[in-house]
Formats: C-alpha cells, structure tokens, sequence
C-alpha cells in the first residue's frame, strides 16, 4: 500500500474545491438530475439567496462565519436529496462603495467631481466588479458550494427592472411618495443616511442653561440644550403637566431670544422631569424626538440648518451661513450679553455620526422620497405571529415584532451619485414639484423630447433593491428560477441587519409574491478582535482571513465558528482554539491513514465485496450517531453537532473501536475472514463518519475521501454521497 503523508496538507483545498465545481452539483438543477439518475429519493428543493457582500474589499472573518453555516445547511440539504441552491451576489452598498471610492480617488490626487457623475458611475463600476472578483475567490476559501452561475451584483439590469417594477406598484398604490420629513443628514457626504449607517461616538460638548422670557409678564422658564443653535428654529417650550413647577403655566407664551419669535409652553407626559430643567425647547426640524412631538401637537416646522450642516433659512442675517458649532458660539455670547445665559456646563455625551467619515449627523427637515410601510409592516406582523416565520434565537423573534409595531415610515432615496436612480421625471423640476405639485412621470427615460421634464438624481436607498433579494434574484415573479425555488427555505445573517434586512425582505416579498420569502431566520453574532472589541481597519485589529486560512486550514477556521458563534451572540476571536481545532482535523487525517494502510492491496476487492452486518454494536452505535447528528442539523444547532462528531470520531472511533480492532487483526493472515470482515467494518464506519462530518468540514473529509478512491474504495467525491438516516 503506498504511504501517505503523515499531515493533513491545506494547501491542497484549492484543488479540492476545483474538483467540486468540476461536478456541477453546485447547481441545483442538475443537483435533481443527478439523484434522480442514481435512484435516490429526490426531496422538495432547498433554497438560500445569500446576503451579499459589500462590492468595496476584502471579505473579513464576519463573511466567512455566515458562509460556513450557509454551506454548512447547503450541503447537509444536498447531501439528504435536497436539489439544493445556495445563490451568491454582491452588493453595490450605495454609500458606503461611494465613500470607499471617494477615498480611493482622493488618494489618486483626484475626486468625483473631477470624473463627472457618469465617469464616476463608469469606474466605480469597473472598481465594484473588480473587488466582486475577489470576494468570489475569497468565499471559495471557505468551501462555499454556491451556484456562481446565476450569481448577481446588485446592479445588475435584470435586478433593476424588478426594483423598478416594485417601485412603480408602490406609486400606483399609494405607497410611495414624496413628502418632507426629518432625515439623518451627512453634512459631508451630503445624503440622507439609513439608522444603520450612523454609529455613536462619546465627544466633548456643552450643556447650555437658556432663559426664555415670558411675552406678556415678567419672569421666563429656563430650558437645558446640548445644541444652542438649533433654538432659532424653536417652536415651543415643553413640560410635563405633573410637575408642579410648570403647570401654571401651560397655554402661555413666551418670546424665543434672539429670533423674538412668540412660541407657546405645551404639556406632554414625554417629558423628563428630572432631566434638566425639566422644561425642555421643541425644534421639530433639527431631532427626531421633537419631530414626533411636533406632529402630535400640530407644531411649526422651522428648518435652520441645510444639508451641508450650515445655518440657513428665516434667521437674523449674521448666522447665515455659519457652521453649527461656530453659530452656537456666538449665540452664547449674545446670550450672555442680554443677560438670557445663566450657566454653561462642559460635558461629554453621545453623538451619532455618520459611520464612513465620522461627521456628526444634522437631523433636518428634508424632501425625500418614502414608502408607508405600516401596512406592509402590519402583515408582516401577522406572518411571525402565526409562526410563519420564525427567528433563531427566539429571544430576536419578539425584537422583530416589536420593530414592525413601531414602524416609521421607510426614507428610500439617496443624495449620491452611485446606486439605482430612483426612475422619476419632474415636469418644470424637482423644486417646482416640491414647492407647488406639478406632474410628474416615472419611468427611466423622460415621456417626451420636449426638454421640460427634469430627472430625479437621487439614488434609491440599498436595501430597498436588497429587501427584493430573494424574489429579484431568482427572476421574479414570472422567472422560472422563481417557479421552482421560491419561496426560499432560509435567511442567515449577522443580528445587527435584522431589522434593516430582512424586516424588508418579508415586506417587500409578502408585497410583490404574497409570501413569505422564506421561513427560518438564523442569526449569528459578531466577530470580534481578540480584546473583544469590534474589528476595525482604522484601530489596526483586523484579522486577515487568508492568514487563517494559511496557518490553519478552513475546516478549522469553520469548526470554531460552529462552536463559539452561537446564534446571535458575539464572538471574540480565539485563535487557540481554531489551532486545537486543526489537530481534530490532523487526527481524522491520521485515523483514516492508519485505517488505509492496514489494507492490503489484494484484500480490496474483498472488502467492497463484503456486506456488513447492520446488527453488529459498532454499526447500530454509528447509524445512531448519525441520526443524533442529523437532528442537530434539521434544527440549525450547529454547535451540538460540531460537538458531537468531534467526540465520536475521536473518543470512539479512535480511542475505542480502531484500537479494538487493530488487536483483532495483529496477528491475523492477509485476506483471512476476521481481517476482511473487521476492516470492512472499520471502512464502513469510517465513511459513514466522512459524510455527516463533511458539512461540518467539507475538505479535509473530501481529502480523505479522494485518497479511498484512489484504492477503488469509494467513487466520485465525497459531496455527490447521500447520507442515509
């Protein structure tokens, strides 16, 4: 028998992984073909559309933990006579590439105002595919057994057209429209920014004490602000009506400073009363807060600050112009001079900033399209209730409901220059519609040659065209990928997406399909750096990918997944442990070396000749392993599973049962009845353990399994095996 290496080598994934693709499993379609030509029992399909990553670098180790429970499930489903379809893309991820690309051009000596809008488009495109490419063979490091022929940037024309299609649905229907509301404005990036893409940041600032004079008597309420300048566009003054200080004065008036503008005091139960003063400024134009109060007490909204996060609109002319923290300096100073400052206090506090370049955020009053989700939202509700859907782990289920309840209406539009174009057309331009109504077209190109009709520039925000993942990705309603795998089985993504992904993605599928786009949502955490914080290009605490994949091996790297990134939890990384993990996948390299090198060249055609008794202990013990094994699987509790056929191979088929038999067969003559009955045996286990280890750890199993059918022991690879529970 010819010897094999006394290591599992890695560096031969690669060419494991070419073998996989050479077979065309990966494609579910001829999945079907091939189990119906085998005789196997074909299986309903089993459908995942991938989350896909940001088209803008590398992939970092939070990709490949979801891509190891994707390909995990996928080739379990494959593997039970499932025809099984895991579809990959990649994301444009609108501001984020912009930033990205931005920098990239900066860096350059350049900038997108430089290229123009449709050069800008044109590179950034070229820039996308081009990373695309690389997260492609980043994904494969990982063994993920995605379909790549009907792989999708989001981007792409066909996508589009359905985007487009929902959008002008929604129009007809009342859904989408154009209304002025508050936004997360980026003064930088000049767009409106979705909650996910803002952080918070703890920074220096002030706590403000104002007086507010009251119009017809003497005195005046003082009220607390972090943000003098936004008092120019005060409306009113709020107390709570139980606090005994305020109630009298309810209903009166008082002369707002330095704008001398009157503004009413407003009672509402909202209201901290230990906050402060207790009295509290309303700027319905400048926080989301007081957005809400000023709706539900009818107040003005005065809008004092632009998008480039400067001071604007009906204001004394000195502040024109000003940036905010410049305008609320010089606001203090007045106010000191008029005697209205009683005290500034220097604190630090939370500030939300825009994620990309750190700029803090404007709240401001903005035209932007929207989407009435509360409807949408409402049904969606419905569907979790009824367990239609259902979130792994289930503490995030009730998170889910409790997002749809207090839904808000969804900002879709972008100020960017990369994405979907929202498809509209303004007859006489988009601040006449804005300002008086006028009509409107939506479509791609204008209805007429006439010059008068302007095109919407805004982008539509990312996940609107990611919410219709699943249904967009497999054609559509009327595609026939949509005819055989919709809806899909199963969405698995980090926690944090949940409600901004796949909330949408059950709306917008319940809106287009009227169904749910899939079943089960599993949640994994993060992955943080070993001190367990976040990972970050900009702290330096980033891990490479390729550096574990290098020192490791995959299979190692996707074990310590299974075992530490539990649903919904984070995980810092523990490179320790991925290292034991290896020397798991050294023993199954070495346990199945030793099984191969006691058989004999001419005790091979006996042993594939040979029936094994399903009666014996050894056997009955591994089938029930494998349905144990099984039962992990079919409820996504990976870590059970991980767990499990570690402790089987290594402390009994290993520890136990090799020894056991090696024992009886020391001494025993080549090709004699105990040798072929007990290494049929241990053949035997050995491959059914290579099967259900093999989505766990599809390439050292694989590795084994081709050096099997070298000695005419096994067939084809290890991911055409069905495993028989």
């Amino acid at each position: 028998m010819k010897d094999l290496s006394k290591a599992y080598e890695s560096n031969i994934e690669k060419e494991i992984y070419r073998k996989w693709e050479e077979t065309g499993l990966f494609n579910p379609d001829n999945m079907d073909k091939y189990l119906k030509e085998n005789g196997y029992s074909v299986k309903k399909p089993f459908t995942i559309t991938l989350p896909p990553p940001n088209a803008n670098g590398n992939l970092h180790l939070g990709h490949m933990c979801g891509y190891s429970f994707h390909d995990a499930i996928g080739r379990y489903m494959r593997m039970t006579g499932h025809p099984t379809l895991l579809l990959p893309g990649k994301d444009h991820a609108g501001i984020q590439t912009e930033t990205a690309f931005t920098k990239k051009l900066e860096s350059e000596g350049t900038s997108k105002w430089d290229l123009g809008r449709e050069e800008f488009y044109k590179q950034c495109y070229e820039f996308c595919i081009t990373n695309a490419s690389n997260a492609r063979e980043q994904e494969k490091n990982i063994g993920l057994s995605a379909d790549y022929s009907r792989e999708f940037f989001t981007l792409d024309p066909r996508l589009t057209k359905i985007v487009y299609e929902t959008f002008y649905k929604m129009y007809e229907d009342g859904l989408a429209y154009r209304d002025k509301r508050i936004i997360n404005q980026c003064p930088y990036c000049k767009t409106a920014l979705a909650d996910i893409d803002t952080e918070h940041e703890e920074r220096r600032g002030i706590f403000a004490y104002i007086r507010y004079p009251f119009v017809d008597e003497d005195g005046y309420i003082t009220v607390a602000t972090t943000r003098p300048e936004t008092m120019l566009g005060d409306t009113a003054v709020a107390v709570n009506p139980n606090d005994e200080r305020y109630k009298e004065y309810i209903g009166k008036k008082l002369m707002l400073p330095i704008a001398n503008r009157e503004i009413p005091i407003i009672a509402d139960e909202e209201v901290d009363m230990e906050k402060g003063t207790g009295a509290v400024k309303v700027t319905p134009a400048h926080s989301p807060v007081d957005f809400d109060l000023g709706q539900k007490h009818e107040l003005e909204v005065i809008n004092v600050i632009d998008e480039e996060g400067k001071m604007t609109g009906e204001i004394p002319e000195r502040f024109i112009g000003l940036e905010t923290v410049e305008c609320s300096k010089k606001l203090c100073a007045e106010l000191d001079e008029l005697g209205l400052l009683e005290k500034i206090e220097n604190i630090k506090h939370e500030v939300a900033v825009c994620e990309r370049c750190r700029t803090a955020i404007e709240p401001i009053i903005s035209n932007q399209w929207y989407v009435d989700v509360s409807g949408l939202a409402q049904r969606s509700l419905e569907e979790l209730k009824k367990d239609n859907v259902s979130v792994i782990p289930e503490g995030q289920q009730r998170a889910l409901e409790h997002f749809y309840e207090n839904i808000q209406p969804w900002c879709i539009s972008r100020q960017l220059w990369w994405g979907q174009r929202i498809p509209v057309w303004y007859k006489g331009g988009k601040k006449k519609y804005d300002e008086d109504g006028g009509e409107i077209y939506l479509g791609e190109n204008a209805p007429d040659d006439s010059g008068e009709w302007e095109a919407e520039t805004d982008m539509f925000d990312t996940w609107f065209s990611s919410g219709q993942w699943p249904f967009s990705t497999l054609g559509g309603p009327d595609g026939e990928d949509f005819k055989k795998y919709y809806p899909t089985q199963m969405m698995i993504h980090a926690r944090d997406i949940l409600f901004w992904w796949s909330s949408r993605m059950i709306m917008m599928g319940l809106y287009r399909t009227n169904e749910v786009p899939f079943s089960k949502i599993f949640l994994t955490g993060m992955i943080l750096a070993p001190d367990g914080s976040k990972m970050s290009k900009s702290k330096g605490n980033g891990v490479e990918p390729q550096y574990i994949f290098d020192k490791y091996g995959a299979d190692a790297l996707r074990l310590w997944y299974y075992s530490d990134a539990l649903p919904g939890s984070n995980a810092p990384l523990r490179e320790e442990k991925i290292k034991g993990n290896r020397n798991f996948v050294n023993k199954i390299w070495n346990a199945s070396r030793f099984i191969i090198m006691n058989i004999d060249e001419s005790e091979i055609s006996s042993i594939t000749d040979h029936s094994v008794d399903e009666n014996l202990d050894r056997i009955k013990q591994t089938k029930e392993h494998i349905s144990n094994v099984s039962k992990y699987l079919d409820k996504f509790q990976f870590n059970l599973g991980a767990e499990a056929i570690r402790e089987f191979f290594w402390h009994t088929l290993c520890d136990v049962w090799i020894e056991e038999i090696k024992n009886e067969i020391q001494d025993k003559d080549i090709g004699s009845d105990i040798r072929i009955e007990r290494l049929s045996e241990l053949l035997y286990i050995l491959k059914e353990n290579l099967k259900i280890m093999h989505p766990f750890i599809p390439f050292i199993t694989e590795a084994v399994w081709q050096e099997l059918v070298k000695l005419e022991l096994a067939k084809g690879t290890l991911m055409e095996q069905q495993i028989i529970i």
